[in-house]
């Protein structure tokens, strides 16, 4: 057997709420540092949770060195600072037990009461409150449901998806600690464990109720009441509840981090369940779940929550169709089909959000000057709207470059598959090590900047650098464009990175030219860009051509790209960044002669083999092209 570790930590500081991922946790007997510290009630004092209110599992939370951030699903953020927690406690009820508990103030009651469009005040599990576990009366527990701390193997949630048609996530379950490298319900057989400096017992097994049956980040129920309907016919007690995970207490306190070996101390017959959910074939599970998102497939997507990040971007997130699923390399893009004034236009958009979190996607648009579809999104997309859209792709991601050290370089909104790039990796604790450089105008066009000072905490391998051209005069950061001293002084190990390059045109070529004359070689340089590609003139003479797509044939010209031209005559073409520089548009030259402007991202073979950018050529005689 492998050796058994600890592969995910979750603090939920909100009861009902989005939890915190963390690479390390200090564990007292009342469970995580942080963990259900909070929670609504209605003003009565009785605990109102996602049962009541499912709303409530779409609300985000950061923890901050002073109190917490929550996002509400419009985007609005709410900083709580504990310094700033009214003194006064009230009686609360949760499953029985009253508490005395700290009123948070006035302020936040009004906030969340407008939120969520029922009266509501927000409690802290302060100095004064006290509740204990009904099975140990010595041991405390803040505002959980029963007990401190719940633990799941992979393994386990691994078994139950191989059953279900509708598969399911670990945040489904609002796990504490995950672990690694078990047979499926392992955990059911232990009794005492060690992770860590800190010893646990396990009490109980976790029975689960219909709130497992919610998508977390839609707030919706999940098909044929999964994953209970499934968990019912193999986890039933002779109780008639449905157990999935279990429930410890810590034996002291200490600290515990990510990759830490699970020493099982003490064991215990495990209990048995009448197992009537067999193990579904490979070809009923393809049948009866949701089918991979591919880039040639057109899904409308739903926007269910816009977050203003600066004065001129915004975050849209946005759920797929029940049907579909996505998987995506963390800095591949999307492409949009807004109908604007009655014409469908298709422009790119790099997910900004993580493939290590699944559940929705998000893109960050900046408003510009002249920017036709991304000014219609901020003026025209709101919550509940839909958009059609293709599947992500594009060769400008995380896995461009295999290398232990990163640089990612960054300006405007070019940041955007930075943050998805970070936010994976953090997310999945790679140890590989980065240095996020980031140039704005002022600190107010920041993009994410207390989410990236977050990673940045739970992260060591995380460096950020931010340079502000305009700044204020109480920025103490650096100041300036990037310069070649800036990058001798912030990154001298620069030429051992992989460097991925991002935002206008002209920050790209200094940020080459600085790196090239700092010896960074050119297989290490990855770059992605938006606009037109370079070099693409119109011909001297207009000329009618006819272009052969396989088996149809269109009258063309020698004045625009085989892109624009295909997308006129209604042929779909996979493309991106319509630049020359991602790839996406690859398509085979089967005959005839075509002005090609770029070639990047082709490899030699490719060029032998006649491969050529759709998005970066402009046919110069008749042509007939292999999609």
């Amino acid at each position: 057997m492998s050796q058994i570790q600890l592969s995910a930590i979750n603090t939920f500081p909100v009861k009902s709420m989005a939890g915190v991922n963390t690479s390390n946790a200090f564990v007292t007997q009342a469970g995580l540092a942080f963990d259900r510290r909070f929670m609504l009630s209605d003003p009565e004092g009785e605990l109102l949770s996602a049962r009541q209110a499912p709303k409530l599992l779409q609300f985000q939370t950061l923890l901050r060195e002073d109190g917490l951030e929550i996002i509400a699903p419009d985007g609005e953020h709410l900083t709580l600072r504990y310094p700033e927690l009214f003194q006064n406690y009230r009686q609360v009820t949760v499953w029985g037990t009253e508490i005395n508990a700290q009123h948070c103030g006035e302020w936040f009651d009004e906030w969340f009461t407008e939120k969520l469009g029922r009266p509501c005040q927000l409690l802290y599990f302060g100095e004064q409150s006290e509740r204990f576990t009904s099975r140990r009366p010595d041991i405390p527990v803040g505002f959980a449901d029963g007990y401190p701390l719940l633990l799941i193997s992979e393994a386990s949630l691994a078994d139950l998806n191989s059953r279900s048609a509708a598969p399911v996530s670990m945040d489904q379950f609002r796990t504490n600690l995950v672990v690694d490298g078990c047979e499926a319900f392992a955990e059911d057989s232990w009794k005492r464990i060690r992770i860590g400096e800190v010893e646990f017992e396990v009490v109980k097994p976790c029975s689960r109720c219909v709130m497992t049956t919610y998508d977390s980040k839609t707030a919706e129920t999940l098909p044929a009441g999964e994953p209970i309907k499934t968990l019912a016919n193999y986890r039933l007690g002779s109780d008639n509840d449905v157990y999935f995970g279990q429930n410890l207490i810590a034996l002291n306190e200490g600290q515990i981090s990510l990759s830490d070996s699970i020493e099982v101390l003490e064991t215990m017959e495990a209990e048995q369940y009448p197992d009537n959910a067999p193990i579904l074939s490979p070809v009923q599970q393809k049948t009866d779940r949701a089918s991979l998102w591919s880039n040639d497939q057109f899904l409308s997507l739903r926007c269910i929550s816009r977050v203003e990040e600066t004065r001129d971007v915004v975050t849209f997130r946005f759920a797929l169709p029940k049907s579909a699923s996505i998987d995506y390399i963390a800095g591949q893009f999307i492409t949009l089909y807004p109908e604007i004034a009655g014409t469908e236009i298709s422009r790119c958009y790099t997910l900004s959000s993580s493939p290590s979190r699944l559940v929705d996607i998000a893109i960050t648009v900046k408003r510009v000057t002249g920017g036709q579809v991304s000014n219609w999104l901020h003026d025209n997309l709101n919550v509940g709207d839909y958009i059609k859209a293709s599947g992500p792709i594009g060769e400008f991601n995380v896995h461009s470059s295999a290398a232990q050290k990163m640089l990612l370089l960054s300006a405007g909104s070019g940041i955007t598959p930075m943050l998805s790039i970070a936010r994976y990796l953090s997310d999945i604790h790679s140890g590989r090590d980065i240095v996020f450089y980031h140039q704005a105008r002022t600190e107010a066009d920041l993009i994410c900047e207390d989410e990236l000072l977050w990673l940045k905490r739970q992260n060591p391998n995380l460096k950020l650098i931010f340079s502000l051209s305009q700044p204020e005069s109480n920025w103490l950061g650096i100041k300036g464009r990037i310069s070649r001293d800036q990058l001798i002084h912030e990154i001298p190990d620069l030429p051992q990175r992989s460097v991925m390059c991002c935002g206008p045109e002209g920050f790209m070529q200094q940020a080459k030219e600085f790196c090239r004359q700092l010896g960074l070689a050119e297989q290490r340089w990855y770059e992605e860009s938006f606009g037109k590609p370079p070099g693409i003139d119109p011909q001297p003479l207009d000329q009618t051509l006819q272009i052969h797509f396989g088996e149809q044939t269109v009258t063309g010209n020698n004045q625009e790209t085989l892109l624009e031209q295909a997308e006129d005559s209604g042929q779909f073409i996979p493309s991106g960044c319509r630049a020359g520089v991602c790839g996406a548009c690859k398509v085979k030259l089967i005959s005839g002669e075509v002005h090609r402007s770029s070639e990047i991202p082709l490899t030699e073979d490719e060029k032998r083999e006649g491969v050529i950018l759709a998005c970066s050529c402009v046919p110069e005689t008749d042509i007939t092209i292999e999609l």
